[in-house]
């Protein structure tokens, strides 16, 4: 039981009362020294380059900031030492895959990142090293915010989320209209929700509202979507044990904290080679003994324990590199040293230090302060102190270096030829006392934290009452309030403390453990009764398909058998269930039970879906769902997920290569107006209007309109919509997303495919087309919902060569370019075999009826009918102008009829493709029936398969979609306007972002200058 500061002292008060002034930060961190330059260097303030031979600028010691000396005064962009502690509400980051960024710099070191590995969060744009990961400044923009205890969001003001440097290379300053943009060092800010720029020095004169800029109408507000929190990220912690690095999707962490009085053995006993177990299911709050099933248990800290060594692997890569970094920085020359620095028991253990290079004579405190540089703190050397490391067998050995002692000195008794080991430690002056920062969380103060001093005895419940009083919350019940420790270590790792803890005996085993990790805790007041959204939406997929509800729930229940859950909806045309969880630590536990989890020998598909509160949407909200296939094409997809993401809030994008166009379809289905933009090809645009056919009964916008960012090889539907021939590696994503805002709803003709075999109408199973073998067999699906065209010959003989050669090598199909180059080495081949052609003799075996009237046929090979204005990527086979006998109409997508076109062989194909001619005009009509006499190869929006002898009739479906065309556009003068996204524009009705007498009489100018113009013209 902890002694109460009340029987210490007889009354509840603050040990240091004037320890904390105003609980904010003062000034930026830096440590200036000046340093000469021996190569072109930029101020990080105003990026010019300094200038002289010797002592040309400053450079801070912890962060690598560079400065002019007249920009000093001026900095404001703070050491990557202090920033931490700037940020009220962390954030964890969304990683993506390691990879190296060209022309990029690193957020924490603010070096170049150049050939060096390293990652991007796929939110906010934040760099850094491999090396660097543990000081990232948790400040991701939060993307789901649904606050169940705020009724009213009306009034709610969003502020700018800045992110220095890294920005495009057309940006210019939202204020002083300059370019802004630069490659030779880390400068500027953009803000990350509406992408406006500006100078370091100009961007605090923009007002500090952010409204979302142009892009807002297809935004998805982050305060009306809710995204469980998870007790850690099931991403990441599915990735297999060889994975470099974590990825996450911007959920909250929570841990189980250590035994703290296990886990740090003493300086003279054996090494332990066990690390600490970290849980990611279980919380304080998980159960009354906090813990977990043994099967639970076991599987998750088997993911778990694979997750850190994927991290482990990476850190180990990048040492090398790191430390050829720092030599370069510290020029040591050939007599330099490389020593391995650790920050506590716990980093030995696990054996994660830091690597600096120092000449063979530098004193100790060199050595310190190089130390205290390689792990990013500012604070005062003199409170730390360094002792070697000497191993010897089992037992480990601490020695405090003197004062004045030499490098070279280091390391003697290393036998192995290993560099000296050094532990950075904290001078513990007052082992009984210390001061902890409590930040007031959701409350509504005017401060960012307040400091209180605390002793061994001091427990929970008194720091409660005391944050309570420094907060002016007195009045208010210390019982109504939770102490949160918040962990700001790879993410945001969050626990509830014990009432009877003691915070400080904990932070100075922690301290002894790992410095960094003590500097990066710190404490929450929270409030009990706080209302919290924690019901947790989770898509379960590749479950059998057309069975019963009940049937659905037995299967799930057989795997779940102690987690408590609910079924929100059953798609069972699509094998397919939405799970509900009302407690956090119940999603995470069923999650990672089905993610290993099969049904009739097929994986379980698996994953956690946001949830749109429609009650907290504006009326007029329309904003845009997002598919992407990343193997479409020229599997762009990858790199497309991650720019489109940086403009509209992630939780709208969706990988269909995970669970397909369901679980966003579901997410959106309660929605009244929406949009919908597909990355793939025709065949993707197929696959999601298949769904919405699905759905159209359990959403409430059933027709919701679609736009397309082409990424398949022929891509007719989008160059018909004015979408373009195939998205570019690089191409910018801005424009395309303002395009959509702007765009044209029509109707697109959806027609029905019904396959008679030996003139028998065989039963419909309503299932839609898919791409399968190339024979004919009683599998194929006999019905088939046409969008583009349908053929039957020589076209789809080629393109079915086309699909086995894929089908044979899919590894080898990753450019468009290439698949349109194997495309056209088929069709040689086809030309070149004239002889054995199959669909030589193709008019003879087809009798064609189009509304109700027999067809003629030429000597043809091929015969297509053509929804669409486009065919064969892009080329026009139908043709634009009249032949003058009035009785042909114009192609269009929404006329309710189908072109019917003969092509004559494979030279007319090319011919067509190079617009030297068009097809045979043969007929145009709603209701048409063939009769194939012979197997013939066919395909429906080129999809290819050899089709068995028989009947198609092909009639206009009732499922009419609603597309989105792009406008035109409009045409501007050049280097009339920033090409930046502008966050508000002085023609808004808002009030402009600066707020200055200067920029209104800029504004006014042209308004004035338009009267004038309008009054002459009148004249």
């Amino acid at each position: 039981m902890a002694t109460t500061a009340t029987s210490l002292f007889g009354t509840q008060v603050d040990l240091n009362p004037t320890a904390e002034k105003d609980g904010y930060e003062v000034g930026h961190g830096h440590i200036f020294m000046k340093k000469t330059f021996h190569k072109p260097t930029f101020c990080h303030h105003c990026t010019d380059m300094l200038w002289g031979l010797i002592g040309q600028g400053f450079i801070c010691e912890v962060c690598n900031f560079v400065s002019h000396e007249r920009c000093l005064e001026n900095v404001i962009s703070p050491c990557s030492s202090i920033a931490s502690n700037l940020i009220k509400d962390p954030i964890a980051h969304t990683w993506g895959e390691p990879d190296r960024f060209k022309k990029k710099f690193c957020n924490v070191c603010r070096r170049s990142l150049g050939d060096s590995l390293a990652v991007r969060c796929e939110v906010c744009e934040y760099y850094s090293h491999a090396a660097c990961l543990d000081f990232v400044v948790s400040d991701c923009r939060k993307i789901s915010c649904y606050d169940p205890n705020k009724k009213d969001t009306s009034s709610q003001v969003v502020l700018h989320h800045w992110r220095e440097g890294n920005l495009p290379t057309n940006a210019k300053c939202y204020v002083c209209k300059k370019t802004c943009a630069t490659t030779e060092c880390i400068a500027s800010m953009r803000c990350v929700w509406c992408g406006v720029t500006a100078h370091t020095g100009c961007y605090r004169s923009i007002t500090p509202e952010c409204n979302y800029g142009p892009l807002r109408e297809i935004f998805s507000i982050p305060n009306t979507v809710s995204m469980p929190k998870t007790n850690y990220s099931v991403k990441s912690i599915s990735k297999s044990a060889g994975d470099p690095l974590p990825v996450h999707h911007g959920l909250s962490f929570f841990y189980a904290p250590p035994d703290r009085t296990s886990s740090v053995p003493s300086t003279t006993s054996t090494t332990s080679t066990t690390t600490t177990s970290y849980s990611a299911c279980s919380s304080p709050r998980s159960s009354t003994d906090g813990s977990l099933t043994p099967r639970l248990k076991r599987t998750t800290l088997n993911n778990i324990s694979n997750f850190w060594h994927g991290v482990t692997n990476i850190f180990n890569h990048k040492k090398h590199e790191a430390t050829v970094e720092e030599d370069e920085y510290n020029e040591p020359g050939s007599d330099g040293a490389v020593i391995r620095l650790f920050d506590g028991n716990l980093s030995f253990k696990r054996r994660v230090s830091r690597t600096i290079s120092v000449p063979k004579d530098a004193q100790t405190h060199q050595l310190l302060e190089a130390a205290l540089k390689a792990y990013q703190i500012s604070e005062d050397a003199r409170s730390y102190y360094l002792a070697e490391i000497t191993e010897a067998g089992s037992h480990l050995h601490e020695r405090r270096l003197k004062a004045g002692e030499h490098s070279s000195n280091l390391g003697k008794n290393n036998r192995d030829g290993r560099p000296p080991s050094l532990f950075l430690r904290y001078e513990e002056k007052d082992l009984k006392r210390g001061t902890i920062r409590v930040y007031p969380g959701t409350l509504r103060v005017p401060v960012a934290y307040k400091s209180i001093s605390i002793n061994n005895f001091i427990s929970v419940e008194e720091v409660i009452e005391m944050a309570l009083h420094k907060f002016g919350l007195e009045d208010e019940d210390p019982e109504d309030y939770n102490l949160v420790e918040v962990l700001l270590d790879k993410g945001v790792q969050e626990r509830i403390m014990d009432r009877e803890e003691c915070p400080w005996p904990q932070l100075v085993e922690a301290r002894r453990n790992s410095l960094r990790k003590m500097k990066q805790t710190r404490y929450y007041l929270r409030k009990i009764k706080e209302k919290r959204h924690e019901r947790s939406q989770m898509y379960v997929g590749n479950l059998p398909i057309n069975l019963s509800d009940h049937r659905y729930k037995q299967i799930i229940q057989k795997h779940l058998i102690d987690v408590p859950f609910s079924i929100d909806v059953i798609y069972a045309q699509n094998g397919a269930a939405i799970l509900v969880f009302d407690d956090v630590d119940a999603a995470t536990s069923a999650y990672y039970i089905l993610k290993e989890a099969s049904v009739d020998d097929k994986q379980l598909v698996v994953l956690f879906v946001p949830e749109i509160h429609t009650e907290r949407m504006d009326e007029d909200s329309c904003p845009l769902l997002v598919f992407v296939n990343v193997k479409s094409g020229g599997c762009q997809g990858v790199d497309l997920i991650s720019s489109i993401k940086k403009l509209v809030n992630p939780h709208q994008v969706f990988d269909l290569d995970q669970g397909g166009p369901l679980p966003g379809l579901h997410v959106f289905s309660k929605l009244k107006q929406y949009r919908i933009l597909i990355c793939g090809g025709d065949g993707t645009v197929g696959w999601v209007l298949s769904l919405l056919d699905d759905m159209c009964q359990e959403s409430v916008c059933s027709r919701p309109p679609i736009a397309i960012l082409p990424l398949g090889t022929g891509n007719d539907l989008a160059r018909c919509l004015k979408w373009g021939g195939g998205y570019e590696y690089g191409d910018d994503i801005y424009p395309i997303l303002r395009a959509i805002v702007d765009a044209e709803e029509i109707k697109l003709d959806r027609w029905t495919v019904i396959f008679e075999p030996d003139g028998k109408l065989v039963e419909c199973d309503n299932r839609s087309n898919s791409s399968t073998s190339s024979s004919g067999n009683d599998d194929m699906p006999n019905m088939f919902v046409m969008n583009n065209y349908f053929g039957i010959g020589i076209d789809a003989d080629v393109c079915l060569a086309f699909h086995m050669k894929r089908v044979e090598n899919p590894e080898k199909f990753q450019s468009r370019i290439y698949n349109k180059g194997v495309y056209f080495k088929v069709s040689v081949r086809k030309m070149m075999q004239r002889e054995r052609r199959s669909c030589k003799d193709l008019f003879r075996d087809l009798k064609v009826e189009v509304d109700g009237q027999k067809l003629e046929l030429p000597q043809l090979e091929g015969l297509v009918l053509l929804n669409i204005g486009s065919w064969g990527s892009g080329a026009d086979i139908w043709g634009q102008d009249d032949d003058g006998s009035g009785r042909w109409k114009r192609s269009s997508p929404s006329d309710g009829l189908l072109e019917v076109i003969g092509l004559t062989g494979i030279v007319h194909m090319g011919q067509i493709q190079s617009g030297l001619r068009t097809g045979v005009r043969l007929a145009q009509g709603s209701h048409i029936r063939i009769w194939m006499n012979s197997d013939m190869p066919v395909q429906v929006d080129g999809e290819p398969w050899m089709q068995l002898a028989g009947q198609v009739v092909i009639t206009r479906s009732a499922l009419q979609a609603t597309m989105l065309k792009k406008s035109k556009a409009k045409i501007k003068r050049r280097n009339t306007e920033p090409t930046i996204i502008n966050a508000t524009s002085p023609t808004d009705e808002k009030k402009s972002p600066i707020d200055t007498g200067e920029t209104q009489k800029r504004n006014e100018a042209p308004r004035l200058t338009a009267v004038k113009s309008e009054e002459l013209n009148k004249v």
